[in-house]
C-alpha cells in the first residue's frame, strides 16, 4: 500500500513538471519579407530554435518565460510569453550593427 501510494505521488510530479511547459508559434518578419534562420531562444536557458523558410517558428518554453529574437543586422528583441502562444515580431534594422560586419574571401 505504502509502495503504491509513493509511486502515485511520483507520478503525479511528472504530470505537473510536464504542465508547465507551453508551446509557443509564431512568424519573424522585417518590412514585409519573412526573416529566414532568425534565431529564438528562451532567456537563461539553451533552448531554441530558427525560422524556417516562411519565417515560422515554434518552440516549447516555460509558463512564465521570456524569449530573445535576434539576426543579423537587425535589434534583437526580448518579449514575454506569459499569456501569449502567438507571436508577429517584426524585427527593426540596426544600421551600426550592419557597419561591424566584416566580410572576407
Amino acid at each position: 500500500m505504502k509502495k503504491n501510494f509513493i509511486l502515485f505521488i511520483f507520478l503525479l510530479c511528472s504530470i505537473v513538471a510536464v504542465a508547465q511547459k507551453k508551446s509557443i508559434t509564431g512568424i519573424i518578419t522585417d518590412a514585409g519579407e519573412a526573416v529566414i534562420g532568425a534565431s529564438i531562444v528562451e532567456v537563461g536557458t539553451t533552448n531554441g530554435t530558427v525560422s524556417d523558410v516562411d519565417g515560422n517558428f515554434t518552440l516549447s518554453v516555460s509558463e512564465n518565460a521570456s524569449i530573445q529574437v535576434s539576426f543579423i543586422g537587425f535589434s534583437s528583441q526580448t518579449l514575454s510569453v506569459k499569456g501569449k502562444t502567438n507571436f508577429k515580431i517584426v524585427l527593426k534594422e540596426d544600421s551600426e550593427l550592419l557597419q561591424e560586419v566584416v566580410v572576407t574571401g
